[in-house]
């Protein structure tokens, strides 16, 4: 995500788009947050959070978290968020979905401590349990993209990722990236998982827990939710945490009865190697030369 000043231009056309409904509102109070993945404008400012689609698509998948999230509030130990106020016009320019925010603290890295961690460790597994035991069924009938996706998304990262690398790799590096791909894409057992609803984009500040840090009170962001492979909400752990909490988060999962086998384990590794290329396509953004690439292609190059 990329975050915007409140002095950005565009606070005042989204203060005005809502203010028949928060007639209280001040633009110069909002922080706009861009969420490139999902293709959403995040607005938040008070208690509110508000989504503004930036095209059709993800208009329609705005729409279909509205009606996946209530079912998810009944079924899930943490509280999520659901749309108490939306704006549905004829375009998907004029429509909008606001939520209160969430009460909790983001759970960083640091408020993890040795009196807490087994407690944590517990609550993200049952977490995790339970949305991926949340019918796919139901959840395809509520709207959600089917896992099909996910290997289709892969390909074209692999394609997208290698035309940007190509100008700033060795050539053996970039030997060495597009045997990787080949690998990856054509090993048929990675795609073969038992799909489920996935998070998607877990990180610290998604995870909120209580003062105290004793325990998950609530999971935001749920702007990339889908049908798909449960590796991934594990790698986005990992990622977020680092390896020893992340796998132990894994076996706690498997105690609780889902599937935490080594086809799971090795799943995750590859996605936590597929995320470093998708980093350096997000990084392509902001230029070859920017702070943000040079740390993308480090990190591949530890990969």
């Amino acid at each position: 995500m990329t975050t915007a000043s409140a002095a950005d231009p565009r606070a005042e056309t989204f203060a005005f788009a809502l203010a028949a409904e928060f007639p209280e509102i001040n633009a110069a109070e909002l922080q706009i947050t861009e969420d490139v993945v999902s293709e959403l404008s995040i607005v938040t400012w008070d208690e509110w959070v508000v989504c503004f689609p930036q095209s059709e698509a993800a208009a329609a998948r705005l729409t279909t978290l509205a009606n996946v999230m209530p079912h998810l509030r009944g079924f899930l130990s943490p509280a999520v968020s659901s749309w108490e106020h939306a704006s549905l016009g004829q375009s998907w320019q004029r429509s909008w979905r606001a939520a209160r925010q969430l009460d909790g603290r983001p759970l960083q890295p640091e408020l993890i401590v040795d009196q807490n961690r087994e407690r944590i460790v517990r609550a993200l597994a049952n977490f995790l349990h339970e949305l991926h035991q949340f019918s796919v069924e139901r959840a395809r009938g509520l709207g959600l993209g089917p896992a099909r996706e996910w290997r289709a998304e892969h390909d074209q990262l692999g394609k997208r990722s290698l035309a940007i690398l190509r100008p700033l790799l060795s050539w053996s590096e970039m030997a060495r990236t597009r045997r990787w791909w080949t690998r990856f894409l054509n090993d048929d057992s990675i795609w073969q998982f038992q799909p489920c609803p996935v998070h998607s984009a877990l990180a610290a500040e998604q995870l909120l827990v209580d003062p105290f840090v004793r325990d998950l009170v609530a999971v935001d962001g749920w702007y990339q939710l889908r049908i798909a492979d449960p590796a991934i909400d594990f790698a986005r752990l990992v990622n977020a945490y680092g390896a020893d909490f992340g796998w132990r988060i894994v076996e706690s999962y498997g105690e609780l009865g889902s599937t935490a086998d080594a086809a799971l384990f090795r799943r995750v590794r590859l996605l936590l190697t597929a995320r470093r290329y998708r980093d350096v396509v997000q990084a392509a953004g902001t230029g070859v030369d920017s702070e943000a690439m040079s740390r993308a292609l480090s990190n591949l190059r530890q990969a």
